[in-house]
C-alpha cells in the first residue's frame, strides 16, 4: 500500500467553444469519462487526486444534499453523493489510492450517503473489494450498470 499523502484538487469546468472540459488529456487514464462534457449542472463535482504533484486518481460525482428516498436504497435523510466515475491512473492501481480517495471524499462530505455506479467487471471488483453493498439492476432495466452503496 502506498502511504504518500494525497492532495485533492477540486476542478472547475472550462468552456471551449460549445463543450466543457474538466481534466487534461492523459494516457494514464483510459476510461472515456474524462472527455469533454456537453453540458454542466450545478450539482456536479470533479476531483483530481495528486501525490507528489502527479495526478494519480480522478473522480466525478453528483452531490444532492436534499433528503430523499431511493427505490433500491431506502430513505436517505442527509441526501446522496453519487460517484459517477472513479479511476486510479494506470500503473498506480493496487496501492490503496482508490480507497484513500473514497476516504477523502467522505471527509469532505460527511453526511450524505455515498453510492457508486459502474460499467465493467474491473470496477465491480473494486467496489466489492472495498466492501460496498451491490445493488443489481432490476430485470428488464435498460442498463447493465450495477449500483453500490457504502455500508
Amino acid at each position: 500500500m502506498d502511504v504518500d499523502p494525497l492532495s485533492i484538487v477540486e476542478l472547475k469546468p472550462r468552456k471551449k467553444r460549445t463543450y466543457w472540459y474538466v481534466f487534461e488529456p492523459s494516457g494514464r487514464f483510459v476510461k472515456p469519462w474524462w472527455r469533454r462534457e456537453e453540458s454542466i449542472y450545478g450539482n456536479e463535482h470533479w476531483l483530481s487526486f495528486e501525490r507528489g504533484g502527479v495526478e494519480v486518481a480522478r473522480c466525478k460525482f453528483i452531490l444532492d444534499e436534499a433528503p430523499r428516498s431511493h427505490p433500491n436504497l431506502g430513505d436517505m435523510p442527509y441526501g446522496q453523493l453519487d460517484i459517477l466515475a472513479l479511476e486510479v491512473a494506470a500503473g498506480e492501481q493496487g496501492r490503496g489510492i482508490g480507497r484513500r480517495a473514497l476516504l477523502a471524499i467522505r471527509e469532505m462530505h460527511p453526511l450524505p450517503r455515498l453510492t457508486a455506479l459502474n460499467d465493467d467487471a474491473v470496477s465491480r471488483g473494486f467496489w466489492d473489494q472495498v466492501g460496498w453493498v451491490r445493488h443489481e439492476s432490476k430485470p428488464g432495466f435498460f442498463s447493465e450498470r450495477v449500483t453500490y452503496s457504502e455500508r
